[in-house]
C-alpha cells in the first residue's frame, strides 16, 4: 500500500514515523501536524510554520502536558485524566549507600539492512540483551548510534546510555496500561539503553556524578571493600532526552491505530518521557573501561 511521512522534529533532528495514507483522515493528521512539540534546549522550531506548542519536555511547569496534547488531537477520551500517573519518588537522600544491580546489558551493531537510520522502516530503538558488555572511552563495543556516530562525531561524552528499572514500570502504566499490553507492550531493551539497573531509581544518577560498576562476587561487603581495579567507572554527562524514535516501537505506532491516534499516542510518550529528568535514561562517559556484567552492582564512585 501507497504511504507517507509525518515528519517530527526533536533538538534539530527532523525523524520520520511512516503512517499509511487513508484520504478519508486527511483533515484528522492534518489537525495532528499543527501540533508539534519541541524541546526548547537549543531553540530548535518546528517544521513547516505551523502554530506550534514550544515547550521544554523536562520543565516541571508541564504537570498538565499530556493533557493538553491529547485535547488539542481532539482524543481527549483515550489520553485523558482516566490514564493513571504514578507518583514519581525520589531517590533517599544518602545516595552513597545506595546500591543497585545490572539486570541487563545490551549493544546492537550497525545494520547493513538500514536499520540503524531512523527514517529506515526497519529501524528500531529496541537492543537486543547480552551477558555483558565490554566498554571504553570510546564507547561500547559493537554497539552503534547513528546520532552520535554521524551528528555528534562519536563524541565520548555519549559513550554509554544507563536506564533504571522504575522507568519500564511508568511506562507501563501509561495511557490506562495501553504501553503494556499493545502491539506486544513495553519490554527492557525498547528505550535502548546499555545498562538496565534496578535498585535505585530514575533520579539516583546526577550530571557530573561518577558511578562504578562492580563484579557481583564483591558484593558480600561494604560499598568501599566492593571497590577494585576491574571496576567499570563512568561519569553522567547529560539526561537523555525524549524523541520521536521511540514513535516506531509497536505499540506507539500500531498499524491498527488511525493516524490520529498514533501522533497522538506518540507525543504522549515523549511528553511523558520528558516530566523528570532522567526518565529517559542518561548519557555516560566512560572515566575507566572494562567488562559490565549481568548481575554487577552499581554505587556511586
Amino acid at each position: 500500500p501507497s504511504r507517507h511521512h509525518h515528519a517530527f522534529v526533536h533538538n534539530r533532528a527532523h525523524w520520520r514515523l511512516l503512517l499509511p495514507r487513508k484520504s478519508q483522515q486527511q483533515q484528522m493528521i492534518t489537525r495532528a501536524n499543527k501540533l508539534n512539540v519541541c524541546s526548547n534546549n537549543n531553540g530548535a522550531s518546528c517544521v513547516d510554520g505551523s502554530p506550534t506548542i514550544t515547550t521544554s519536555l523536562s520543565s516541571s511547569n508541564n504537570d498538565n502536558i499530556i493533557d493538553k496534547i491529547a485535547q488539542s488531537l481532539g482524543i481527549d477520551q483515550l489520553f485523558h485524566q482516566n490514564s493513571p500517573r504514578p507518583s514519581l519518588t525520589t531517590t533517599p537522600a544518602t545516595p552513597k549507600e545506595m546500591r543497585g544491580k545490572v539486570i541487563r546489558t545490551a549493544a546492537r551493531p550497525h545494520q547493513s539492512s538500514g536499520g540503524s537510520i531512523p527514517s529506515s522502516p526497519q529501524y528500531t530503538t529496541r537492543k537486543p540483551s547480552l551477558p555483558l558488555i565490554a566498554v571504553s572511552t570510546k564507547g561500547v563495543s559493537g554497539d552503534y548510534n547513528h546520532w552520535r556516530t554521524v551528528a555528534l562525531k562519536s563524541t565520548a561524552s555519549r559513550a554509554i546510555s544507563i536506564l533504571t528499572r522504575d522507568v519500564g514500570a511508568y511506562i507501563q502504566t501509561l495511557d490506562g496500561g495501553h504501553f503494556a499490553t499493545k502491539g506486544g507492550g513495553y519490554k527492557d531493551g525498547d528505550l535502548g539503553e546499555n545498562v538496565l539497573v534496578e535498585g535505585v531509581e530514575f533520579d539516583f544518577f546526577k550530571v557530573g556524578g561518577r558511578y562504578r560498576f562492580a563484579s557481583s562476587s564483591k558484593q558480600g561487603g561494604s560499598i568501599e571493600d566492593a571497590a577494585g581495579e576491574e571496576d567499570v567507572i563512568v561519569e553522567i554527562t547529560e539526561m537523555m532526552e525524549p524523541c520521536a524514535n521511540l514513535c516506531k516501537l509497536p505499540y506507539v505506532n500500531d498499524p491498527k491505530d488511525t493516524p490520529s491516534e498514533k501522533v497522538g499516542r506518540c507525543q504522549y510518550l515523549i511528553a511523558a518521557l520528558g516530566q523528570k529528568e532522567g526518565l529517559r535514561g542518561w548519557y555516560a562517559k566512560v572515566v575507566k573501561g572494562g567488562i559490565i556484567r549481568i548481575g554487577d552492582m552499581a554505587a556511586m564512585a
